[in-house]
């Protein structure tokens, strides 16, 4: 059985929280907060997080939000979370992600879509690159 794509459910959590500690190993992670957070996401109705599984155990997830924004008179796809698990990458499945996820855009209207990625993702920097993507800002954060 090969790499399926599909939406995610809330019984995904479990292994996509496996993959955000891949994502982010110098953070320490809630469980409970991004339980919260992942559920939140589920129900939403402009966010779509996808996952690619093999034998029932997810091995990537994308999360993705369809945002107002002024600068593109409309709206835009805006990827808040995107990781292959380390054992499975190089082998499509990102890219296959990211397709997914263009076709959601494009089926909700969005004229472009969008991702930040860390400064020591080099990696990921060129994946994205590779695939199309541009880099076009840098991201500004603080903490509230």
């Amino acid at each position: 059985m090969g790499v399926i794509i599909r939406d995610s459910k809330v019984e995904d959590f479990n292994d996509v929280l496996c993959l955000f500690g891949q994502l982010w190993p110098n953070k320490e992670l809630n469980p409970n907060d991004l339980k919260l957070v992942f559920n939140r996401g589920i129900q939403s109705e402009t966010d779509k997080y996808i996952c690619a599984v093999e034998n029932e155990k997810v091995i990537g997830f994308c999360a993705l939000a369809v945002v107002n924004n002024f600068w593109q008179e409309g709206t835009i796809a805006y990827v808040y979370a995107m990781i292959v698990d380390d054992s499975f990458r190089g082998k499509g499945i990102g890219t296959s992600l990211l397709e997914m996820a263009f076709d959601i855009a494009k089926l909700m209207g969005c004229k472009k879509i969008e991702l930040d990625s860390g400064f020591p993702r080099e990696k990921a920097h060129n994946f994205y690159e590779k695939i199309g993507f541009e880099k076009r800002a840098y991201l500004f954060s603080m903490d509230l």
